[in-house]
């Protein structure tokens, strides 16, 4: 019998990086707003009628595997419940937790981003098509590159470099569009 849940090496790697880097109550915070994002796509895939299979931690994130959540309102219905969760929880723990809220609010709007493989980019996907989707992806997948290259240059840190690095890296079907 397959899991149901997995890690893979990436999300090893990355969960031991976050370990060392990151204070137990940085950390702390952070699980707690990812969580409440898949707690919102799971509960988005079971009121459409699907069902989660396996929920596998890798090197980008947590990825939730499905089966039978319906068609194209339904998908994006799905894709942004994650962020949508993320920021009512962002709302909720913002007095008792501000540190989880600010995580969950910053984890939210990223994941709008219209960047595949994020949750705005799997809803512009469904909405608009997989050509128009892709082609959206890499200019913002770009964009959040150029923003990260000005930041770093700034000594405002490496966070955004990477983030659209790994976006750009993403990209499904480079140079096919």
């Amino acid at each position: 019998m397959r899991r149901r849940v997995g890690l893979s090496p990436g999300g090893a790697l990355l969960l031991a990086a976050l370990y060392f880097v990151l204070t137990a109550e940085e950390l702390a915070a952070l699980l707690a707003a990812a969580a409440a994002h898949e707690a919102g796509h799971i509960l988005a895939i079971r009121l459409t009628g699907g069902r989660v299979t396996r929920l596998t931690i890798g090197a980008a994130g947590a990825v939730l595997e499905r089966r039978g959540s319906g068609g194209t309102a339904e998908e994006i219905a799905c894709a942004l419940a994650g962020p949508a969760a993320g920021l009512l929880y962002a709302f909720a723990a913002a007095g008792p937790w501000p540190l989880s809220a600010g995580l969950s609010a910053a984890l939210s709007a990223f994941n709008m981003l219209p960047a595949l493989p994020l949750d705005g980019g799997r809803a512009l996907a469904a909405a608009a098509g997989e050509r128009a989707a892709a082609a959206c992806s890499l200019l913002a997948s770009a964009a959040v590159l150029l923003l990260g290259v000005i930041l770093c240059a700034g000594g405002y840190g490496f966070a955004a470099l990477a983030a659209g690095a790994a976006l750009c890296a993403a990209q499904p079907g480079r140079g096919s569009l």
